[in-house]
């Protein structure tokens, strides 16, 4: 049962319980206004049909000038006749309401209000009859009650026989014994203890009950008036509109959106009604349409709408609507709106390291939490080329070449490619090496003469941290060897030259100091010099390590 009629259900219950105890003065107050209510809910109605019926009148002119159909001309009569009928109806209702009102109760002229809301014998002689009156028509009485019974059953049987007329299929007719407004009550019973009829369960009862039941049998008629104009309204295609005026209305879920996520707004027009189809589009978004009338706006949220060096911005969308007017035609409605968009935290982590090495495998994790399974990273730099993990979408490889490098993190989410926001990092070189020179499987420190035959092997021992945290990166070596010995006088010649080679492995690079060393004197001064020192990095390339200084480079031992 819709809103309306449960509360006309009520009415009738509290009906029930005033027969049986002294009506207070505010439940007879509830009751005028219940009857105030129920007269602006009629006079609503009759507004929506009166537009409604010339909104079709309209549409079959249009027909009749403009493609030359006559085919509708008769429904303009039918239309008429449904509209004079409830008029008379409803002027029936409303000359009731005035005798209880204006002769039998009276109003007071200051306030409005009735001044006999509790009177009971008057409106039952009224309604009912009086003395042997009370008895005729089976019970029902011969007063107003019976002849309004009547007519009303008339009205019903008008618009049923309409309806039914223009439905094909059996099961959509309308009974008329299920269609009454006069139903007598299956359960009411009299003092006597006989079956109550329509007339004594609707009108036994105080005045200004009385009057709320004609007001809702007022919004009964136009309810039923309502009905059958729908039916001819869908023969024409007529949008029914129950208001005069639509606004576009838009609803987001959230003003503060992390960049990265999608906004979210929904779209609809400020009334319904089932035969209206609006029509939705963006050029912000992505447009879902919905039941009801209604569809929801979906807009990737930008980090390039926050301005450098703050943590929020605004973006701004818009949409249109286009929706179907009474008259004819399509009204196009505009929606514009904002929202924040806040910067979402983008959290780097390592376990290797926690600056950037130049041409090295950086490994780290890009996480922007606040998208949670929204996130879909797509990851440049500039100054760097960046590797993506085939392990883990969070896992990449920044391998920089320059003195700087930033890292531009954004999100694929949907089909759009959004900007969460950039990382900037300072690009340092490797820390250098340590040189080694190791005699006859010692450390040499240079504090006494080796022997000319010495076994002596030249390394390079990277730095701790580092050949821990990136091992792939921490391989050394040297391009060659030369031997040179203080033989004279003069300056140290070059007595024998070595291979070089990878020297960062335990043995490193083996060094002969030669037959001219063997064949010197006691005291003879050797300097075992390195060519160019390089690194090679994760991919196997030779990347020169130019810190090394001509003193750094030569190491010197002294002979016996």
């Amino acid at each position: 049962m819709s809103p309306r009629q449960k509360m006309i259900n009520m009415m009738y219950l509290v009906l029930l319980a005033l027969l049986a105890m002294n009506v207070s003065a505010e439940i007879l107050n509830a009751f005028e206004i219940i009857a105030k209510k129920l007269n602006a809910s009629a006079n609503q109605a009759l507004n929506t049909t009166e537009t409604q019926i010339k909104g079709m009148k309209k549409k079959i002119d249009d027909e009749i000038t403009n493609e030359g159909n006559k085919k509708n001309e008769g429904l303009k009569d039918t239309l008429d006749r449904i509209k004079a009928e409830t008029s008379a109806t409803v002027s029936l209702l409303d000359k009731h309401i005035a005798a209880l009102r204006d002769s039998i109760s009276g109003v007071d002229p200051e306030t409005g209000q009735l001044l006999k809301k509790d009177e009971t014998e008057k409106n039952h002689q009224y309604f009912i009859g009086k003395g042997a009156e009370e008895d005729a028509n089976g019970g029902r009485g011969s007063g107003e009650a019976f002849k309004l019974h009547q007519s009303l059953d008339k009205y019903v049987k008008f618009l049923s026989d309409i309806y039914n007329s223009q439905v094909k299929e059996a099961s959509q007719k309308l009974k008329l014994e299920d269609e009454y407004i006069t139903k007598d009550p299956s359960t009411a019973i009299t003092h006597e203890g006989e079956a109550k009829t329509w007339e004594r369960y609707v009108f036994e009862g105080p005045l200004v009950a009385n009057i709320a039941m004609l007001e809702s049998m007022k919004a009964d008629v136009y309810e039923k008036e309502k009905r059958a104009l729908d039916l001819l309204n869908q023969r024409l295609g007529v949008i029914d509109f129950k208001f005069d005026k639509v606004i576009a209305i838009d609803a987001p879920i959230s003003g503060i959106v992390p960049a990265g996520l999608q906004f979210q707004t929904r779209l609809f027009v400020a009334a319904s009604s089932s035969s209206i189809q609006p029509r939705f589009s963006s050029g912000s978004g992505s447009i879902k349409q919905e039941e009801g009338g209604m569809a929801t706006l979906t807009i990737g949220a930008s980090g390039g709408v926050i301005p450098q060096g703050k943590l929020e911005g605004t973006q701004s969308y818009s949409a249109s609507i286009q929706v179907p007017k009474a008259t004819g035609g399509v009204e196009t409605l505009n929606v514009e709106g904002k929202f924040t968009v806040r910067k979402p935290e983008i959290v780097i982590t390592s376990a290797a390291v926690q600056v950037l090495y130049r041409n090295c495998a950086n490994d780290v994790n890009i996480d922007v939490p606040a998208l949670g399974d929204f996130y879909n990273p797509v990851v440049t730099g500039s100054g760097a080329e960046i590797i993506k993990s085939q392990e883990s979408k969070k896992k990449f490889r920044i391998v920089p070449t320059g003195k700087s490098c930033v890292v531009t993190v954004n999100s694929n989410t949907n089909g759009q490619n959004i900007k969460i926001g950039d990382v900037d990092y300072k690009v340092i070189e490797p820390p250098k090496p340590s040189v080694n020179m190791a005699v006859n499987g010692q450390t040499y420190n240079g504090s006494k003469m080796v022997p000319k035959t010495s076994r002596v092997n030249v390394r390079l021992e990277p730095d701790a941290d580092f050949k821990a945290n990136m091992p792939l990166d921490a391989k050394y070596g040297i391009s060659g060897v030369d031997v040179l010995a203080q033989l004279s006088l003069g300056p140290p010649t070059k007595v024998n030259s070595v291979a070089g080679g990878e020297a960062s492995t335990a043995s490193g690079i083996a060094v002969t100091l030669g037959t001219q060393v063997r064949d010197s004197r006691s005291g003879t001064k050797v300097y075992i010099r390195m060519n160019e020192i390089y690194r090679v990095n994760f991919k196997g390339a030779r990347i020169p390590d130019t810190r090394f200084s001509e003193v750094e480079r030569t190491l010197s031992l002294v002979v016996e």
